[in-house]
């Protein structure tokens, strides 16, 4: 059971329909910005305790006795990475299981499953050190997209357990071959760290529970989207929205809009694509697809 050519027509879409993309445009500005504050401060002779001090301890999680104090960084520290080796290696597992959950579910559901994983795990690294004996030093620093990755990795496996990553006609990696590795890794990196594991846990749970709510029907990611399309609009001159236009109608389009969108019908459809791939969908279950993931 196989989606055929899945990495070869991974093509770069249009920026504003290719979330992935964008959390990595995200990470990338964040980890360049505090770098280049960290230098800044170093050409100007603040010394290196103090630059670390003012960059990368206001934006990773301290530990719990400044934690307290700068609360903030349960939201920040997701977007910021210590070294490039390891910015580069986290936004290649980001792409990698991001653009299977992506073409499974649509694009509007990856940023908003990333915060989530995100936060969850930061509240869970926080957590634990409350408990007796769990509390780090002060001087202990967590940053980076690990929690955020691998609810998007549990996300991919829970929607298509059986989907292989194809890098040849010949040649194909099974996805839970892949997450397997990349958990692994996570552990054995984290293996000194409580807070670190349970950071990971929060994440991982929290990619479970939101393709189990998409299943269910819900959309735990919709206001994001819903928000930001009335902030447009609010900015948008009233004679030049969309409606005031007269719309470009893409083939397939009309024939799909009175076709069952139920949940039975998208799993006959991800089952077809586990079988004979995302090509053999035909148009009209494309455009059924793509409905669904918005």
């Amino acid at each position: 059971m196989a989606v055929k050519d899945s990495f070869r027509k991974f093509h770069i879409a249009q920026y504003s329909r290719n979330a992935v993309i964008q959390l990595i445009a995200a990470s990338g500005i964040g980890f360049v910005g505090v770098q280049l504050l960290w230098i800044t401060m170093i050409v100007y002779a603040v010394p290196e305790a103090r630059a670390n001090e003012l960059s990368f301890y206001h934006i990773g999680m301290p530990g719990l006795e400044l934690l307290r104090e700068r609360w903030w960084t349960v939201f920040t520290y997701a977007w910021c990475h210590k070294g490039f080796w390891e910015w580069l290696s986290n936004m290649l597992w980001l792409f990698c299981f991001g653009n299977v959950v992506q073409m499974l579910v649509g694009y509007k559901q990856i940023i908003p499953l990333y915060i989530y994983a995100a936060l969850a795990g930061g509240l869970a690294y926080a957590g634990i050190q409350f408990i007796p004996g769990m509390e780090l030093p002060s001087q202990a620093l967590y940053m980076g997209a690990q929690a955020g990755i691998m609810g998007m990795m549990v996300a991919a496996t829970t929607l298509s357990p059986r989907y292989r990553l194809y890098l040849s006609d010949y040649f194909s990696i099974p996805l839970l071959l892949v997450a397997g590795i990349f958990t692994f890794l996570m552990l054995l990196n984290n293996l000194h760290s409580t807070p670190a594991l349970g950071l990971l846990a929060a994440g991982a749970l929290t990619g479970f529970a939101y393709i189990k709510l998409l299943q269910g029907g819900y959309r735990p990611g919709e206001w994001a989207y819903n928000l930001l399309s009335r902030a447009g609009k609010a900015f948008t001159p009233a004679d030049e929205r969309p409606g005031k236009r007269h719309p470009l109608r893409r083939p397939g389009v009309n024939a799909v809009q009175g076709r069952d969108l139920s949940q039975k019908n998208i799993d006959r459809i991800l089952d077809k694509i586990n079988e004979k791939g995302y090509d053999a969908l035909s148009s009209e279950e494309k455009e059924i697809l793509r409905r669904a993931g918005e």
